[in-house]
């Protein structure tokens, strides 16, 4: 396909629509690198220098992102996530109409430490399930999470891990326990060989870990988890409600 030379139209317009056109068609899915600028000037009849100032402008509008030395790259959209609500992983994915699925890395019940004691307030050797799982959304990977589980209130909890991906809908099913708030600690780390393995991205890539601390209404500490996200895969809001009148 060539572009319309007799347009009044630049060229570099022209091309910069066409990407996003097939960016909307799904030619180039999210995450998907482009071709590089001299075969995509050779598909367009154009040169390195127009194709360039199209891409150019496409990361500006945030279509696209570039990675030194590796080429571009279309943009991946970020999944929101509401940092005071205290919905599972399973209801916040199923809200927004996507598809959530979990695979289990690991599932064991561990001897409490003592920081794993004070978080639960038990006492050091008490039995705590430790449950690792890789989290999808559309079948793509989207968290890894360790999460901690007080067995002295949910007995044979990790026998239960199957039925559901949802934890929290498997707390109220079988032990009519629903978590009623938490404490949340967010920061920003760099990506090492096991999570690169799992996410499939590039060592020294930034994600985000979400320490979480989950009640019920008794205050029980019911679970703590640790969620590492590819921070270019994910937005957090907050959410205050809704503003009296004055």
């Amino acid at each position: 396909m060539k572009l319309n030379v007799s347009s009044q139209s630049p060229l570099y317009l022209q091309l910069k629509q066409i990407i996003k056109e097939d960016i909307q068609k799904g030619v180039y899915q999210p995450g998907q690198k482009l071709p590089p600028e001299a075969e995509i000037g050779g598909t367009y009849g154009v040169s390195r220098i127009t194709v360039r100032r199209a891409i150019t402008d496409l990361v500006e509008e945030g279509v696209l992102h570039s990675q030194q030395g590796k080429g571009s790259y279309v943009r991946e959209l970020k999944e929101k996530r509401e940092l005071i609500s205290v919905g599972s992983f399973s209801d916040m994915t199923t809200a927004s109409g996507k598809t959530p699925s979990a695979q289990i890395l690991s599932n064991r019940v561990i001897s409490a430490d003592e920081k794993l004691a004070e978080t639960f307030r038990i006492k050091p050797g008490d039995p705590v399930l430790k449950l690792q799982r890789l989290l999808f959304i559309d079948n793509q990977p989207f968290i890894i999470e360790v999460s901690y589980f007080h067995l002295g209130l949910m007995p044979e909890f990790e026998k239960f891990i199957g039925e559901s991906p949802s934890t929290y809908q498997i707390m109220k099913n079988r032990y009519d326990i629903e978590p009623t708030y938490s404490e949340k600690t967010l920061e920003v780390i760099l990506a090492t060989e096991f999570e690169c393995n799992l996410f499939h991205c590039d060592r020294g890539t930034p994600l985000y870990q979400l320490d979480k601390i989950t009640y019920d209404d008794q205050d029980r500490r019911l679970h703590y988890s640790q969620s590492i996200y590819v921070a270019s895969k994910v937005i957090f809001t907050i959410n205050t409600g809704k503003r009296g009148k004055s």
